[in-house]
């Protein structure tokens, strides 16, 4: 993979002052509160589920379902850093094993429940497959086939979903440890500067910023919006989608579009393109806001929603506007930064 941040590097004497300091405006106004709340709720729901083992019922299943969608929620933040800590030893897959076209995570979490031995889980996931990690494996747990006797009493899933969340609170806590003031990468990304390591320069920390932005909507495009729309609605399928089961496909995806808005409100770059260049960011906010508000319009079972109309148009427009949005970035928002794209992290090595 061409090392596109060493090219950035060349550039950095042609990044307008305005835009200077945004790395430390990105840290202070967005990552490091977005990570606060990631690792306030994934602890939230490691401890919500651990009650429901404790005490089996109606009342502390659905309470670990309302954890679930509250840190899948911060988890859609968060998820557009895909770089630096969250990058490092495979985080984010582990966290979100997605897409996952053979099933091989549906078959992975299926095999451990199955088995029924203490011993798999004994040590913890974080020896397992990245696919037994994170979100779509404890869904499966706490929502797929059989779930239902999570309620009445079934220790041994609940210990499986247990080990699970507990698993996904202690990679949020490392990756919120990371980024925290004073450590390496956040002090290189907050003031870069020769010597420093990854960034050494602002261009380098901007173009780090862009192909996060452009990253993470063509993965939300092609990983989880036009696979389960198919070509047309008769090729659709729901079950291609991340959380169908849990019914939390929207919202998910939502808050990953709200991240990206964030991080793009964060960066200030309304304020500190140059005057004939601010349009640009004020177009992609458009873009990010018209999709956000379409998503929230959808009503269907996730499962359905993707072949049936209104909810298919739904999810068709709030795909074209993030389409319109990656184009500006990639380009329009590039440029005005000075910065020239190559590539982003879903490109491979």
């Amino acid at each position: 993979m061409r090392n596109l941040l060493g090219a950035l590097a060349l550039l950095a004497s042609i990044v307008p002052a305005s835009a200077q300091g945004v790395g430390g405006q990105v840290l202070d106004g967005f990552v490091a509160p977005s990570l606060a709340d990631f690792t306030r709720s994934t602890a939230g729901l490691a401890s919500s589920v651990k009650a429901l083992c404790e005490t089996p019922s109606d009342a502390t299943l659905t309470a670990s379902h309302m954890a679930f969608a509250a840190a899948l929620e911060d988890w859609g933040h968060v998820s557009i850093l895909r770089f630096g800590p969250l990058a490092a030893d495979g985080r984010f897959e582990k966290l979100f094993f997605w897409p996952d076209a053979r099933s091989i995570g549906l078959k992975q979490v299926q095999g451990l429940l199955a088995s029924g031995d203490p011993g798999e889980i004994a040590s913890g996931m974080s020896g397992k497959s990245a696919a037994l990690q994170g979100f779509p494996a404890l869904e499966f747990a706490l929502y797929g086939t059989g779930s239902e006797k999570l309620a009445a009493g079934d220790p041994w899933r609940c210990s499986v979903a247990a080990a699970i969340s507990s698993n996904i609170a202690s990679i949020a806590a490392s990756v919120a440890g990371e980024w925290a003031d004073g450590m390496p990468f956040a002090a290189s990304f907050s003031a870069p500067a020769e010597g420093k390591e990854p960034y050494r320069s602002e261009a380098e920390m901007q173009g780090e910023i862009v192909k996060a932005l452009a990253t993470a909507l063509q993965f939300v495009r092609s990983a989880e919006l036009s696979p389960p729309l198919g070509e047309a609605p008769a090729k659709a399928n729901g079950r291609r989608a991340p959380m169908w089961r849990s019914d939390l496909t929207a919202p998910l995806i939502a808050a990953q579009v709200d991240g990206v808005r964030r991080l793009l409100a964060t960066a200030g770059y309304e304020q500190s393109l140059p005057e004939d260049s601010r349009y640009v960011a004020a177009s992609i906010r458009f873009e990010l806001d018209n999709a956000i508000r379409t998503l929230g319009l959808v009503k269907g079972p996730a499962e359905q929603a993707f072949g049936t109309e209104p909810d298919r148009g739904r999810f068709t427009y709030a795909e074209l506007a993030l389409h319109h949005a990656g184009e500006l970035i990639g380009s329009d928002l590039a440029a005005a930064l000075g910065l020239t794209m190559g590539f982003n992290a879903l490109d491979g090595d």
